[in-house]
């Protein structure tokens, strides 16, 4: 796919590249580069998509599992696929999926968003945290995700995004120059730059709710959190 078709600015294979490389201290990035504000999204993200007792649940760009251990937290009995492209970070899922002992309840796989390997109508919700503005092609991914939903589910999608307040735009622009530094200190190298660089490229959250409509999802809504640097968009099939 050219740099013209796709909507990210690295291709697939280098951000999968990326990410296996980054994998062993990727969750220690996160509570540096978030001040560990990284928990309570997830935790606000999976608490709106509400999981229950004996549902089935996707979550999309897995990474080291973390929503995936949230939504067990959060609601007991119920099977959840993750998927990434990226084996390093399926790898660190994985083990932590063995010291919570937490059965054949949760499976990890690699797998693309954008042709997911599911029968249609499978699942009662889909989540994916930090993951969805580095899919290549993203109505395709929004397409692919509604025809795994069963009617009446619920996609929940956690994503960084560029504020929109002035004052809180130029706090992020001062604290912006530390992350990279942060990323490299852990051995992530010029991954971190990236990483803010497609928070500038990714759409406002007006434009990712329109998205969500246009794939056909109702009740489209985000949340922002900590200033707009976050949001929640949900959706229901």
């Amino acid at each position: 796919m050219s740099e013209s078709e796709r909507d990210t600015l690295i291709s697939a294979e280098e951000n999968r590249d990326m990410f296996d490389r980054i994998a062993k201290n990727y969750d220690v990035a996160n509570r540096a580069i978030s001040m560990g504000m990284d928990k309570g999204w997830r935790r606000k993200t999976i608490g709106l998509l509400k999981p229950f007792r004996a549902g089935r649940y996707l979550d999309i760009g897995t990474g080291t599992g973390d929503l995936v251990f949230e939504i067990l937290d959060q609601s007991g009995n119920v099977l959840i696929d993750g998927i990434d492209p990226a084996e390093q970070m399926l790898e660190i899922a994985r083990d932590k999926a063995e010291k919570r002992q937490v059965g054949d309840t949760v499976s990890f796989l690699v797998a693309d968003a954008l042709d997911l390997p599911m029968e249609s109508d499978t699942y009662d919700g889909i989540v994916s945290g930090f993951c969805f503005r580095n899919i290549e092609r993203r109505q395709k991914a929004l397409a692919e995700m509604m025809r795994v939903l069963k009617p009446g589910g619920m996609l929940v999608i956690l994503e960084a995004t560029y504020p929109a307040n002035a004052l809180v735009r130029l706090g992020y622009k001062l604290y912006r120059p530390l992350v990279p530094l942060i990323g490299k200190l852990l051995g992530g190298g010029s991954a971190y730059k990236y990483l803010m660089d497609s928070i500038e490229d990714f759409p406002r959250p007006e434009t990712v709710t329109d998205m969500f409509g246009a794939a056909g999802f109702s009740g489209v809504q985000y949340k922002s959190l900590t200033f707009g640097t976050v949001c929640i968009f949900s959706g229901k099939k």
